[in-house]
């Protein structure tokens, strides 16, 4: 196996037993067993639990955020809908990433609020791109709507991961136009006559 494979395997390993167990539950020792290799190779790979654990962080956190930025509005309401589905793809392609980024388990790295607060600043950004355009008006990524926004799109996802029997996609979907109409409102430009 490839310095690369043996790394992504490690990783992988990682990341399933802080889904199942929480981050407390990972261990050196924990995952050369769960990944039959010796200690020393994950030493060799991460130095430490810790670099292990930033390195995981770092990975699922890419993976998780992948393609966001690649979705752009033009500024229709049919933008709306592809990018609730763009959203719904990425839950897909990555739930178990997505659900240590949404729901951090437990006893995580000491950095890991900080590097899920630079993910949050991050689809900020984006969102606050995505609605300036839809709603004509410059609107602040840090500013009110686009944190309550990004809250309520956290928790709606992490709902259809818990149960996407309760919460299928054609309903994330009407919450998701529910809360654009929401922002577009709280943020166009009032008449002041």
């Amino acid at each position: 196996m490839s310095a690369a494979d043996r790394r992504a395997q490690l990783l992988d390993v990682t990341r399933d037993i802080v889904a199942a167990d929480g981050f407390s539950a990972v261990s050196i020792d924990r995952v050369a067993r769960e990944a039959q290799v010796a200690r020393a190779l994950i030493y060799q790979q991460f130095t430490d639990l810790s670099g292990l654990m930033t390195a995981l962080v770092d990975r699922e956190s890419a993976i998780a955020l992948a393609g966001i930025g690649s979705v752009d509005w033009t500024g229709t309401e049919d933008d709306v809908d592809q990018v609730g589905h763009g959203i719904l793809a990425y839950l897909r392609t990555a739930p178990t990433s997505w659900r240590i980024i949404l729901s951090p388990p437990d006893g995580g790295p000491p950095d890991l609020r900080d590097r899920l607060e630079l993910g949050r600043a991050y689809a900020r950004a984006i969102g606050a791109r995505h609605l300036s355009r839809y709603a004509g008006v410059t609107v602040d990524p840090d500013g009110a709507t686009e944190r309550i926004l990004l809250a309520a799109l956290e928790e709606l996802s992490r709902l259809h991961l818990a149960d996407p029997q309760q919460y299928p996609d054609e309903l994330v979907l009407r919450y998701i136009r529910s809360l654009v109409s929401w922002a577009t409102q709280v943020e166009a430009p009032k008449d002041t006559h």
